[in-house]
């Protein structure tokens, strides 16, 4: 199912994950102050928002892809795990410079069970997404050959996208922010890391 259309059929708005990061934040905080007569009821009410929220997100699609060396990978080998996927290309000097950002995320919250997972598009014939990456000192995975999952799949618009799905495997939102020092990426980080 595409992505803008289940959203359509559904009826369902989503929010961009940096607005949202933001906002359920600020929510959270106002709420624990408008229920200071109980703590667990703040609790409580703070999990069943997290749940109502969570149900009315639409469903990551599967889609296999290939590594640079040709392995098969899905998004089912991630299931259980949140994960950033960000769609570039070789070509793309925004992702380029979006890149080291990225990478401090993964080195910062890899062992907190984040993914950041690549997905090249729209490569020359003979391009190496992976070994690009590795000169540079980056280190996420990319896979290779995602045209048709970026377009038919998630019906991405342009280069950097950056998609936040939950380790429920929800699309909680997405990004074409290029900016590598932009602390909302780390807020998104910390809220899929603390969700899970």
């Amino acid at each position: 199912m595409k992505f803008l259309k289940s959203l359509a059929l559904t009826g369902v708005v989503i929010v961009n994950i940096f607005t949202y990061a933001t906002n359920a934040t600020a929510q959270s905080q106002a709420t624990s102050q408008r229920q200071a007569t109980s703590q667990s009821q703040a609790t409580s009410q703070s999990q069943e928002n997290s749940q109502t929220q969570e149900s009315k997100l639409i469903d990551a699609p599967d889609w296999t892809l290939p590594t640079e060396d040709g392995k098969q990978m899905s998004f089912t080998d991630f299931k259980g795990k949140p994960i950033m996927l960000h769609f570039w290309g070789t070509w793309c000097p925004y992702c380029k410079k979006l890149h080291p950002g990225l990478e401090k995320i993964r080195a910062e919250y890899e062992d907190k069970g984040l993914v950041v997972l690549g997905i090249s598009v729209n490569e020359p014939i003979g391009a190496l997404p992976q070994t690009e990456l590795k000169k540079r000192g980056i280190n996420f995975l990319t896979l290779v050959e995602g045209d048709e999952v970026a377009i038919e799949d998630f019906e991405v618009a342009g280069t950097p996208t950056t998609v936040f799905i939950s380790a429920e495997g929800k699309i909680l939102g997405s990004t074409m922010e290029s900016n590598p020092d932009d602390p909302r990426f780390k807020q998104v980080a910390e809220y899929l890391t603390r969700t899970q």
